[in-house]
């Protein structure tokens, strides 16, 4: 069940709902509470859209070019001032 709600939870539920808006008034409450969880859950959907059509445009990041160390020959990223290897100036 939704919530974590038992059937006895909802007959209770139901019951006070009964004694404080009275049987004439349950129906349109009720009406109302499901158009909107609807539109709860269409703006949900549509939010989860929008979200994925923008990662999805999105280009990948490119990682920088690795180059290798003047000195030893490992592999070093561009920029780096010393080889984390070796530590040789760059």
């Amino acid at each position: 069940m939704p919530f974590g709600l038992q059937p006895t939870h909802l007959i209770i539920i139901l019951v006070v709902a009964l004694l404080i808006f009275g049987p004439s008034r349950l129906p349109e409450i009720g009406k109302s509470i499901g158009k909107t969880m609807r539109e709860f859950q269409a703006g949900l959907k549509e939010a989860s859209q929008g979200f994925t059509e923008e990662i999805q445009k999105t280009p990948p990041q490119a990682e920088p070019p690795k180059l290798a160390c003047k000195s030893c020959g490992k592999p070093i990223q561009a920029g780096m001032k010393f080889c984390p290897e070796c530590g040789a100036a760059q």
